[in-house]
């Protein structure tokens, strides 16, 4: 029996990795460097480019390149309207390529594009049109792709027309309550490619292969930001976006098993704000938040960078002092306490806020977890009794 004959490119076998690769990671800055390299080497661009919307600024901005100068996509920043080429996609949903940048749009004229493409990148699931339509043009190129509309595809059949060129394919679908439901929202992003030093035209091919690409890359970035979204909700505080007590106590627990192992000392900062509740009875919980807050930003910003700070319990921080003997940890402590005693708040009409501070450091005052937040603790308890507004290390 003869073998069965494997019709399966090397280009194509290129894409389905390209893909799998995609859909397998959630690092987001690894998607997109992945998503220009292989576009690069799969489709043997001279040059890459990706963009991607600031959609509260209104503008998209550059990021990721090969094959530009080194910093000229990064510090693009162009407005998006339709008047811009390389905002166009995004506002229409339409892929654009061409062999010459027939516009004095600066911005285009900056990188200098000759035969090239600009793809959006779509980070929603959509219908597609001809399930909507019914269409039976099984000939369409769109015909039967779930994940893509219309007009992502050059090519496409719509009333019998053959629409490969895509001024009159924009024209057309103006008209077509398909494309009516576009979302600008919806487009992540732009996909630049050139071939500015090989001079070969960028194919319809090339643009409907990079259209679904573009498409399941858009997703992925999608599920990519949901997934660090729902990360960062496990482990942040909601109200200071601190870490949270859950996290901070993992961490805890990982220093004290590495200290037990390998040696060497940290210490442990409990911190909780003096008459807090006054705050709340006198100017109501909403200002007690924004208190909360700007305490929360004040230990944030005058800790050390190897130092970690997370919200441990209503107006109680706990702090931890990595490679700090006690003696450091007190000096820092009382930093703290200066700093946030120095402060005037406006939400509570210009008063000052203070905090009590305990202290404890591994070793010297235990070596397990719960032994080490007791002594903080007790600490903590011995400032409040003392007179608040202080640091104590037993």
């Amino acid at each position: 029996m003869p073998a069965k004959e494997d019709f399966t490119t090397p280009r194509e076998i290129a894409l389905l990795e390209m893909l799998s690769l995609v859909y397998e990671e959630m690092d987001l800055d690894a998607i997109e460097e992945r998503f220009v390299d292989l576009t690069a080497d799969i489709f043997g661009f001279d040059r890459v480019g990706l963009f991607f919307v600031k959609h509260r600024k209104g503008v998209l901005q550059g990021k990721l390149c090969k094959g530009f100068h080194p910093g000229v996509i990064s510090a693009m920043e162009i407005p998006i309207s339709a008047e811009f080429l390389l905002t166009r996609p995004l506002v229409t949903g339409f892929p654009v390529f061409s062999t010459t940048v027939e516009t004095e749009d600066s911005h285009a004229r900056q990188i200098e594009l000759v035969d090239f493409a600009l793809i959006p990148i779509v980070n929603k699931k959509r219908l597609s049109c001809w399930q909507i339509k019914k269409c039976q043009e099984t000939t369409c190129p769109a015909y039967d792709k779930k994940w893509l509309r219309c007009w992502l595809v050059p090519g496409t059949r719509c009333g019998d027309i053959p629409l490969d060129d895509c001024a009159r394919k924009e024209e057309v679908c103006r008209e077509c309550e398909v494309y009516a439901q576009q979302d600008v929202d919806a487009v992540e992003g732009v996909l630049v490619v050139d071939n500015s030093l090989s001079g070969r035209p960028v194919t319809r091919e090339d643009v409907a292969l990079l259209s679904i690409i573009a498409h399941a890359v858009g997703v992925s970035i999608n599920n990519a930001k949901v997934f660090s979204r729902t990360l960062r909700e496990a482990i942040r505080d909601e109200l200071t976006g601190l870490y949270n007590r859950r996290f901070f106590n993992e961490r805890l627990l990982d220093e004290v098993d590495r200290a037990r192992r390998y040696g060497g000392s940290f210490s442990l900062i409990i911190c909780d704000i003096d008459h807090f509740k006054a705050v709340n009875d006198s100017f109501g919980h909403p200002t007690g938040d924004k208190v909360l807050v700007r305490v929360a930003s004040v230990l944030r910003e005058n800790i050390r960078s190897s130092d970690m700070v997370a919200r441990y319990g209503g107006e109680e921080f706990a702090i931890l002092l990595l490679n700090a003997d006690k003696k450091l940890a007190r000096s820092l402590a009382e930093q703290l306490r200066r700093e946030l005693a120095g402060c005037l708040f406006q939400e509570i009409d210009g008063q000052q806020v203070t905090a009590s501070f305990g202290v404890a450091t591994f070793s010297d005052d235990s070596i397990s977890l719960e032994g080490l937040v007791a002594k903080a603790d007790r600490a903590l308890y011995l400032a409040k009794t003392q007179g608040r507004n202080r640091v104590i290390t037993l």
